[in-house]
């Protein structure tokens, strides 16, 4: 008895405490775990290139909640000046629920302030510059926060389909390797889908960036805040605004902040703050641009090879701007650039063989190359549309960056008190939503290694790159089955297994989801013949020839039309010598026939091939383009690639030009249709022909 009751009293003291400690976390649980309120004064995000961020319990030394990346959002409830500086009450979803905590204003930026009030003259300054709506709110949070800034709509003329299409040319944006797999393009030539490797474009591990990535970046909507907006900023030279404090700010804790380098030039003695300021001096360009291209392009720790002066080949060499630093001709970007630097040209202070000369000569060159031509902002230096197609830089989101690294430079009181003038594009026909940053992750391989209908052959044969395909089974075929396998295990596929064919065209859709959502659809189109074909009509009796119609250098029965110039009438799969056979030369004239890229053609005759009629001197005299209806491909036969133009014509997929659009049109009533549909399946499956 006496022993337990020890037991018993010992339990019981476990109890206690075990009481305790659960009080206490739910004490420490319910000062961060809440239900999202509605007063909040505001949104923010963290800055794009932050990792690791701390979300803590209270400002400064508060306990560690949770660490962030960039782009992570939370709502605004207070802020709160400490002696490390301004920090944010915020509040945050983290698994489903939402927390309270605090931020360092730091490494995040406001996107919207909830107590903006309204302000008519600036809503008309708006509405005259031209503006668009979906600029507008983040204009507004701007002006409420700096209403000396004034912001100038750039109608640049420029359709947003367009240059999209121009900057997403292979080697012209670019994303670095370890990007997330949505940042980066799998277009033809960047990306392997059988290695699943990314195609290495500049040394370093830069790749191509995604169309995605590229429509964020492009999109001037995304940077309407206190910072990003500076990618905006005019670029040239103002000793009023630069200043050395601004500098001072922007090196801080980089190599550039008391470093114990070289940096004498014309027998004076300087400091990376007051060599850049000489630099934009003498190059009218802004010096606070100068620093921040610096450290986008050498690093925040110095340490790249551009600047070392160490470089094999290259000693005692530099260029702290990389200009010219592209991989060519068999060197590496550093090489380019310090070949570059090592060339003679006084108008630019080179060879770049001090540190000085490197600055100094190099802020020149961007001064004569960029700035004072019209590429006089970081978004412009990026994306040119003076139709000089020069852009500085292929890192796509260097002037995100950039931006961040200029705001920096201004203080609070510049900020404030200075009339800023940011040059903002706007585009033609620019979507009606802001286009986000991509976010997913993972492998974007959704491409299948094997694809098969058991028991039959596919038309194509199966390729990893072709995603059509067809066949044709008999009636008595009630279904088939559809295997296949992807080339990443992490992929999901849909659509195998066992399909049900009604009579006619089938369309099987195999969708392949990669382990980043991204999908990849396979479609195989059956066409299950009918039970009982009509009998083949009889051949109508050939007609009387017809009499031979005179042209330039010739005469034939075939069908000529003279205004639209081509040649119809001609038999399917015939040969060169069918077609020449049928045409008559007189007065020392001949003819030959060639394929569309202008070489003599052997073999079948098909749409879209010519027919070029010369005199007895070599003088060309008539030139047509031959139409063989049915053959909508230009192989010269009537087979399932036809069918399957025809029928992406009709559905509205894809519409064939030109002379093929005329053979698609089989019964030639102006329309492509169900009737040429028709006239081309019969064809196919022998049950009539496509008259010509």
């Amino acid at each position: 008895m006496k022993s337990g009751y020890k037991c018993s009293a010992k339990r019981i003291a476990a109890i206690g405490v075990m009481l305790c400690m659960l009080v206490l976390t739910c004490l420490t649980v319910t000062s961060v775990l809440n239900t999202k309120a509605e007063e909040s004064i505001g949104q923010g995000h963290v800055n794009y290139e932050v990792t690791d961020l701390r979300i803590r319990t209270s400002p400064v030394s508060g306990s560690v909640i949770t660490k962030v990346d960039g782009g992570f959002k939370f709502d605004i409830y207070e802020e709160v000046d400490t002696s490390s500086g301004l920090w944010y009450g915020i509040g945050f979803y983290l698994n489903g629920d939402y927390y309270r905590g605090y931020v360092t204003s730091e490494y995040v930026t406001v996107d919207k302030r909830n107590d903006y009030k309204p302000d008519a003259d600036f809503e008309e300054y708006l509405d005259s510059q031209g503006f668009p709506d979906s600029y507008k709110d983040g204009l507004r949070q701007l002006h409420a926060q700096y209403p000396n800034w004034v912001f100038v709509a750039d109608h640049n003329g420029k359709d947003w389909s367009d240059v999209l299409e121009n900057q997403n040319v292979i080697g012209r944006s670019l994303t670095y390797g370890s990007a997330k797999s949505s940042w980066k393009s799998v277009a033809d030539g960047c990306y392997d889908w059988e290695s699943g490797k990314y195609t290495q474009l500049d040394s370093g591990g830069w790749v191509q960036a995604s169309s995605a990535l590229v429509e964020y970046a492009l999109d001037p909507r995304n940077f309407l805040n206190a910072d990003n907006i500076f990618m905006f900023e005019n670029l040239s030279f103002d000793s009023s605004l630069q200043d050395e404090s601004g500098l001072e700010s922007m090196v801080d804790g980089t190599f550039m902040d008391n470093s114990s380098h070289d940096l004498s030039y014309d027998g004076r003695n300087y400091t990376y703050i007051t060599g850049l300021l000489l630099a934009g001096q003498e190059s009218g360009v802004s010096p606070y641009h100068l620093a921040s291209r610096i450290l986008q392009e050498q690093g925040y720790d110095g340490h790249g090879s551009s600047i070392s002066g160490t470089q094999s080949g290259y000693l005692g060499y530099y260029n702290y701007y990389n200009i010219g630093a592209y991989a060519r001709g068999g060197l590496t970007a550093v090489q380019n650039g310090l070949e570059y630097a090592s060339y003679p040209d006084s108008s630019t202070l080179r060879p770049w063989n001090t540190r000085m000369k490197s600055i100094i000569g190099g802020a020149i060159y961007l001064g004569k190359s960029y700035i004072n031509r019209g590429q006089n902002t970081l978004y412009y230096e990026k994306f040119d549309m003076t139709g000089r197609g020069h852009q500085y830089m292929t890192n796509v989101l260097a002037p995100r960056s950039e931006s961040v690294k200029s705001a920096q430079g201004y203080s609070d009181s510049h900020k404030n008190n200075i009339a800023f003038i940011f040059r903002i594009p706007v585009y033609e026909n620019m979507p009606e939503n802001v286009c986000e940053i991509p976010t997913g992750d993972g492998s974007p391989n959704n491409r299948l290694s094997d694809l098969y209908v058991d028991g039959y052959s596919l038309t194509p044969t199966f390729s990893l790159y072709k995603t059509e395909y067809s066949l044709i089974v008999d009636y008595d075929t009630s279904s088939v089955y559809v295997g296949g396998s992807t080339l990443d295990s992490s992929a999901d596929v849909s659509g195998l297994g066992y399909h049900d064919l009604s009579v006619g065209s089938n369309d099987i859709t195999i969708t392949v989801t990669a382990d980043n959502g991204d999908n990849q659809d396979y479609t195989i189109t059956v066409v299950r013949q009918d039970k009982e074909p009509d009998p083949t009509p009889e051949p109508d009796p050939e007609p009387d020839p017809e009499p031979d119609v005179a042209y330039p250098g010739f005469s034939t029965t075939l069908s000529v039309d003279e205004d639209e110039k081509y040649i119809s009438g001609l038999t399917v799969s015939g040969y060169v010598q069918d077609v020449l056979d049928k045409i008559d030369n007189y007065n020392g004239a001949y003819s030959k026939i060639l394929n569309k890229n202008g070489n003599e053609k052997d073999g079948l005759v098909g749409t879209g091939d010519i027919l070029i009629t010369y005199n007895s001197t070599g003088e060309e005299v008539s030139r047509y383009e031959i139409v063989i209806y049915g053959d909508v491909n230009g192989d010269g036969e009537i087979d399932l690639f036809d069918f399957v133009a025809v029928k992406r014509s009709i559905l509205g997929i894809a519409d064939p030009l030109g002379v093929y659009w005329k053979a698609a049109d089989c019964n030639r009533d102006g329309e492509i249709d169900l009737f040429d549909f028709v006239a081309v399946k019969r064809c196919i499956l022998g049950l009539g022909s496509v008259k010509q």
